[in-house]
Parts: structure tokens; sequence; C-alpha cells
């Protein structure tokens, strides 16, 4: 039964995305899986060789699996309208969600490979650990049907393998592989294309010309690095000098004998570079011949610099694919002259756009091909199982830009707990306040001081009477002169309306009367 699904209710952007159940006993079933798998590895091929040689790409990607891999998956209420409520942690809900995991990595490696199969293929294959333990998604490089010759040909209830370890080439080994029962195999979730709803919109399909251009870009400049001929240069040597007597290594150290120039320069200069231990490696070439001819050896070096177009071609390139993976390029490259406030609101674009619509496609899908499955399995009520979804919490992956500020100020206006305050400013619970320290702290901020001094051996000391008798304002024994000022009469600061001279009409309007 297919489920797609358009909507956000609960603190995200409209999403499409799409969800499966397949069941391999039933022929149609495994016939549709065959063609779905073998379409998704043709389109996936590039860009998982993408992913695997260009680094900008596989750090994007990972950076992104990596911010939603600090979600903490769980059963949650649902209102009719979309709205999510407090978690469930009791009763079939709450064993349902202690499942959600992956036997490589648990919760973190379960929702990494989600969204990095996501960005890469956009195309998923949710199955069940044969044992039980757990969950994961797998992309269509991973499956291979058994003894598969012709789509046709595939038969039902035979369940399908999972490749961990591919072939390695001139080995002549087999991959490693383990068997995945017709009943683990539960469905598959996706990105469905604009233009044909079973075809995986991949992000990666429309930057295959991008990633050509830079792959060949860093080829180019890593073959001028590496050119012996420009970084070591030419050695010229004039054609007249056609006999020498040398001393060159050649075999038995200080061997001296007669050669061609040409040969003696090559033998001295292979040797010490295989053997650059060696003190005769260290040894210069000693040659004679006509001194006229002296001055006609040259040593050119080729220009080995890169061009600046290059480097910007690169920036230009890696920049374009980053957009077009939903990451911000700042958060790749470096903040560089932007200040905090525009690399923290960067950071949260990214986690908007990049990370929470792949994390709510996760759950979505395991609501219905998971937690409602188990449920109706339980023979449990239509009514019970439709208030119930799987959602995350992402508050530890979240960046703010200053968490313990946000703390003080809720913690001051009696909406966040003094222990919540503490954890976001970085401190543990043993640093909270005793008792006795919370009344003195009280005291001091009421500016009583019996409270401020509670407890202390030195309170007994005091005389309270002469505390509590204390009067302030000024000193009734001061020599000074008393104030002139007094307090105003009538309406401070109004004209007196019987002495005035101005006309009715341009005074001003007497407030309140």
């Amino acid at each position: 039964m297919r489920e797609r699904r358009r909507q956000r209710k609960a603190g995200g952007d409209v999403v499409t995305f799409a969800a499966q159940a397949i069941d391999l006993a039933r022929p149609q079933d495994m016939k549709y899986a065959s063609q779905l798998i073998t379409m998704s590895k043709g389109k996936s091929a590039s860009a998982w060789d993408w992913y695997g040689k260009l680094g900008e790409i596989r750090y994007g990607v990972s950076r992104a699996a990596r911010v939603g891999g600090y979600a903490e998956l769980g059963v949650y209420k649902v209102s009719p309208s979309g709205e999510i409520g407090e978690q469930v942690t009791t009763g079939l809900a709450g064993e349902i969600a202690d499942t959600l995991y992956s036997p490589y990595g648990g919760v973190r490696g379960l929702v990494e490979r989600f969204l990095t199969l996501m960005a890469i293929p956009a195309d998923s294959y949710l199955i069940e650990s044969e044992d039980g333990d757990g969950y994961d998604f797998v992309s269509a490089d991973e499956l291979k049907f058994p003894d598969q010759t012709l789509m046709g040909n595939v038969q039902s209830g035979t369940g399908v393998n999972r490749i961990t370890l591919p072939a390695q080439s001139g080995f002549g080994e087999s991959p490693a592989d383990e068997r995945i029962s017709p009943s683990k195999f539960i469905g598959r979730v996706w990105r469905p294309s604009s233009r044909f709803v079973d075809l995986p919109d991949s992000p990666m399909a429309a930057l295959d010309t991008e990633c050509e251009l830079l792959h060949l870009l860093v080829l180019g400049i890593r073959a001028k690095l590496l050119s012996r001929l420009a970084s070591n240069g030419i050695v010229y040597i004039p054609a007249e000098v056609n006999e020498v007597r040398s001393a060159a290594p050649s075999g038995e150290p200080g061997e001296f004998h007669n050669n061609k120039v040409l040969d003696d320069v090559i033998r001295a200069a292979v040797y010490s570079a295989r053997n650059p231990n060696s003190p005769e490696a260290a040894i210069p070439i000693f040659m004679t011949g006509p001194g006229i001819n002296a001055e006609q050896f040259r040593h050119f070096v080729l220009d080995q610099s890169l061009y600046e177009t290059d480097m910007q071609l690169r920036a230009e390139l890696r920049d374009t694919i980053l957009v077009g993976l939903d990451v911000q390029p700042s958060q790749v490259k470096g903040s560089g002259e932007t200040n905090h406030w525009g690399s923290w609101s960067d950071a949260e674009d990214e986690l908007r756009i990049a990370v929470k619509p792949n994390l709510e496609t996760m759950c979505w899908a395991l609501t219905r091909l998971v937690l409602r499955k188990k449920m109706l399995e339980a023979n449990r009520k239509p009514g019970e199982i439709e208030g119930l979804c799987v959602w995350y919490d992402l508050s530890r992956g979240s960046s703010h830009q200053n968490v313990a500020e946000d703390a003080r100020q809720l913690s001051d206006r009696i909406m966040l707990s003094p222990g919540a305050a503490r954890e976001a400013s970085g401190f543990e619970e043993r640093h909270a306040p005793t008792d006795i320290e919370y009344i003195r702290m009280v005291g001091i901020k009421a500016g009583d001081p019996y409270l401020a001094t509670y407890g202390m051996p030195e309170q007994e000391k005091f005389d309270w009477e002469k505390i509590g008798s204390a009067k302030t304002g000024p000193n009734p024994d001061s020599p000074a002169d008393d104030s002139t000022s007094q307090p105003g009469k009538g309406n401070p600061g109004s004209p007196d309306d019987s002495k005035s001279k101005t006309p009715a009409r341009l005074r001003p309007v007497s407030g309140g009367n």
C-alpha cells in the first residue's frame, strides 16, 4: 500500500515525501521491487561516484547527516490536525519506540544513514534485522536478488541479500552478504520526482556536470603539481660534449669509466634518487670537457604556477554544488568575515532546509511502516493507532547564539526550571545552591539582613533592635540647611488662567479638565 503525504503542522515547512510497504511474498510486489532496485542502481551510480571522489560533496552531505544524528526518536501523541503532543514512553507504543535504532550505530546510525541516502540517491529501503535487533535503511546498491537473471524470472517469497562488503577487484572473492527474509523487508522510502512519482528526485542528478568539471579541474591541478618535467625542469647539455671523463657511482662506488655524457649524468641522477640515504648520493657529478662549452650548460625550470582563473572556477563550482545540495557554503568553507549572528543564521537556515524535512520524511515512514503496522498486528483500536506517530527531538542539534542568556531570561520569568538553566550554562546539578545558600541569596535580593546572614554564627552577635530601628533618608543631625523647595499646589505647571493675557484660543488645552 502506497502512502504519500503533503502536510506539516508540527513546526516545519510543507514537504513532499512517500513511503510504500512492499511484501516480497507477493509476486507483483517482488517484480515491482526488482524494477525499482534495478532502476535506482543505474541512476545513482554516478552520484555515489562523485560522493566518493569529491571531498566538498562528502563533507556537505555528512555534515548535515551528523547534525541530524543528534535527533532523539520517540512515539508522540498527535492531534487530528497534525499537532505533536506529549511523548509516550509506556505500553506498546513505548516498546516500539525502543526498537527504533540501527544495529550499525544505534539511533544516530539509523538517522545518519537515512539522511545520506536522501541526499545522494534520494531512495532507500527499510529493513528489519533478522534477529529483531533494530532497523536499517539500505540503498539499492546493497540489495541483490538471488540468482537474478531477468526481472520477470524473480520468484516471490525468496527474499533478497544485503551486500555488506562488495567483491574486491583482482582478488577473485565473492561479496559478503546477509540474508533478508521477505517478512523483514518492510518497504521503500523516497523523495518523489516532480515528473514521475516512482522516480527518486536526487539533487545529485542535476549536479552531474558541475561535479565532472570540478573533478577534472582538481585532476588538472594535481597533474601540474606532480609533473616531474615542470617541477624538475630540463638540463641542457651541448651536443659538442659527447665524451667525458667523470667520477660517478655506477655499480661499485668510486669506479671511473668513459661514457657518453647523457648516459653518465642520467646514471648518477638515478642512483641518487634511488639511494637518498647513501653518502655517495650527495657527491656531485664530476665532469671534464672543453672549456669553451662550460658556459653552455643550462637548467631550465618550467612555469609551475597555478592560474588564478582555475582557483576561481574551482570556488564557483564548489559553491554551486553545495547550494544544489541545500547546504550553506559558509558552513563548509568557514564563516570568513561573517559575524557570529550571520553564522548562526546560516546554521539555522541549513537546519531548516537540509535536515528537518528529511527527518520528517523518516518519521512519517517509520509511523506508517513500523508503528502502525506493529499496533495493527497487536489488534489495537484504530482510534488509538491514528492518535500516535513517530517524531523527533532535535534540541541537542540546534545552535543558538547564546543559550545561557536565553535560559537566564526564561528562569527570571519563571518559565524555566533552575536545573535547566544551569544545564544550559554548562553547570552540573551538583553546583546548585544548598537550602541555606538559597535562603541567604533570597535575603540578599530582598535586602533582608536576617535572611542574608541566615545560619551564620555571627548572626547571634547582631543587635537586631538597632538593625530594625535603622531609618533611611537624610541624617536629622546634619548641619545642612533645610530645603526651601515646597510641593506645588493645584495643577503643577498649569498657567493661571485669571492672570494670563494670552487669548483663550491660543492657550494650550488643559489635560484632564
